[in-house]
């Protein structure tokens, strides 16, 4: 099997590594300036499950043949119109799997490369890139999620979920993909809001009382958009959910939080924005959420 990976960052880069590092055959694309960084420095990992330092196999956007059964997306969704652009000479072969915030990335992969061939995918982990170019694990989420949006599953899924289930982060191929998208949604939501709007971690947060309970509502806002959109997510999930977000000393932020430290652009328009469309089409107000969409506006001016 022939893996390709588009975006080698906290996503992109984190997983691959150890699927490179368990003896896939994983190839990178890559720009030319990260190509010679990663040639000279190679890709450094640091996770509680076990550092890394390898050199990656990588390829050019000029480069590219349609040889892979498998392709993940794991840029940012702005920067997704020139991945679309770059992938295009992988036409004719194999599956992308898209490992994006938001939903308004499915419907851009779906017209250029038709609905049969773009999966779902959820990635659960907290992790960025620090100055020298390494990649930073903080949590203990290590999870892809991946799944058919249509019914008839696609035969390359369980092979790949054959190879992830060799190396040390964890795999589940699901049986509702699009359940699976829209709780990730709300809860990245409910993390980069608060996060970004306090601009503090999560158990700096819900360590006041007042904070916690923001968390909550906030969440439960997200929760009541999916619900409206015919996605229900359990009580006894809610619960688990509310828990880990309100840890005492968690030291876990958005990578939304990680960007505007950093004075990049942030996704506030896929997460917030598209979700607060969603919520206006059945007149529901959320006023938390609307504050954190606010903000990030707000940001983004100030940013350009």
């Amino acid at each position: 099997m022939k893996i390709l990976i588009l975006g080698i960052g906290g996503i992109g880069g984190f997983f691959g590594s150890y699927l490179q590092k368990s003896g896939v055959d994983v190839t990178f694309l890559v720009r030319p300036k990260r190509k010679d960084f990663l040639l000279k420095n190679g890709l450094k990992v640091i996770s509680s499950i076990g550092n890394l330092k390898l050199i990656p196999n990588l390829v050019l956007a000029k480069e590219l043949t349609p040889i892979y059964d498998i392709i993940i997306v794991s840029c940012k969704a702005y920067d997704l119109d020139q991945a679309i652009i770059d992938l295009k000479l992988t036409k004719g072969k194999g599956i992308i799997i898209p490992f994006l915030n938001g939903m308004t990335h499915l419907k851009k992969l779906d017209e250029e490369f038709g609905c049969e061939n773009v999966m779902g995918g959820v990635a659960h982990i907290s992790s960025t890139i620090n100055e020298n170019g390494t990649i930073e694990h903080f949590s203990h989420f290590k999870k892809l999620t991946f799944g058919n949006r249509l019914q008839n599953q696609n035969h390359l899924l369980e092979p790949f979920l054959d190879v992830c289930e060799k190396t040390k982060f964890d795999a589940v191929l699901s049986k509702n993909i699009t359940l699976d998208l829209w709780k990730k949604w709300i809860f990245i939501s409910t993390v980069a809001g608060a996060t970004t709007l306090f601009s503090s971690t999560l158990g700096e947060i819900s360590n006041h009382e007042v904070g916690k309970k923001t968390l909550i509502d906030l969440y439960e806002e997200c929760r009541s958009i999916a619900k409206l959109n015919g996605f229900t997510i359990e009580d006894d999930e809610v619960n688990n959910v509310l828990n880990n977000i309100t840890a005492e000393g968690s030291l876990i932020k958005a990578s939304m939080q990680r960007d505007v430290e950093k004075n990049a652009f942030t996704e506030h328009e896929e997460i917030f924005g598209h979700l607060i469309s969603k919520a206006q089409n059945y007149n529901f107000y959320s006023p938390i959420l609307t504050s954190c969409y606010l903000k990030m506006k707000l940001y983004k001016e100030k940013l350009t």
